[in-house]
């Protein structure tokens, strides 16, 4: 999805407000905040050290940094917000939802505040929208077999803490039981368990068979993701708690493997 480009308008319009000496510290606000009012302020000294000249005084501009923040803030959030609105049904979810959430601090006058209702509508509709896609596209990936592809979408609720339907997880879990046989080839197998460990049917998934002679390779994957598939984790008469914490602890899968195709 396209990433949020928002136009400088608001921004804009309150930096030409200002008095000349106030712009170039609202500039550096704009940029990165305080700190870096803060680093300006230390860079010109560097230079006036060098140069022999008196050091700044950091404080006053910081104090005038502080009063224009409130102002500058809303005016880069209604920058925002408008070309979220404007956008919304095809911007990047996460911006969208970044918009929405900045709202409660930075909607401070009712014209602002009606623009945040306006985006918390699109939200609402655009998530409705892409959770039923996401349901979609999952039965579609499990009518074709896909099972790795289904496991890793769905992971990645575009509603956040939605609950598959149980007929779809119970769909999903056997799927990926299927998919984990002494038939499969190893690789295949680590692959699986790799995208079942952070899919919501997880507890509900245990292996159909298990391989005669289960590769190094394999070992060092059931290992490592023992405390997310601790019945399959068992499966191979490995303990969890015999994991070392900094494999359990991991909360993040690494890049998915390439996936092998599927029949």
């Amino acid at each position: 999805a396209p990433r949020l480009r928002p136009k400088r308008t608001h921004r804009q319009a309150v930096l030409a407000s200002l008095p000349e000496e106030h712009k170039p510290i609202a500039e550096q606000v704009l940029r990165g905040g305080i700190p870096a009012v803060r680093q300006a302020v230390d860079k010109q000294n560097e230079l006036n050290q060098a140069e022999g000249k008196p050091a700044i005084n950091a404080e006053p501009l910081v104090a005038i940094a502080e009063s224009l923040l409130p102002r500058l803030r809303a005016a880069e959030w209604r920058d925002r917000a408008e070309a979220a609105l404007a956008a919304a049904a095809e911007v990047d979810l996460r911006d969208l939802r970044s918009v929405v959430v900045a709202a409660e601090q930075a909607a401070r006058d009712d014209e602002a505040r009606a623009l945040a209702e306006q985006l918390r509508a699109a939200l609402s509709e655009r998530v409705e929208a892409e959770q039923a896609a996401w349901l979609a596209e999952l039965d579609e990936l499990l009518r074709e077999g896909r099972v790795v592809r289904a496991l890793r979408l769905s992971s990645r609720p575009p509603k956040a803490g939605a609950l598959l339907p149980p007929e779809l997880a119970e769909r999903l879990a056997h799927a990926a039981s299927g998919a984990l046989t002494a038939e499969t080839g190893q690789d295949r197998f680590a692959t699986v368990l790799d995208a079942l460990a952070y899919a919501p049917v997880r507890t509900q998934v245990t292996a159909q068979s298990l391989p005669a002679r289960p590769s190094e390779e394999l070992l060092g994957a059931v290992n490592r993701l023992a405390g997310r598939l601790p019945q399959i984790a068992a499966q191979f008469g490995v303990k969890p708690s015999a994991v070392p914490s900094r494999a359990k602890s991991a909360r993040q899968p690494p890049p998915p493997p390439a996936e092998h195709p599927e029949s």
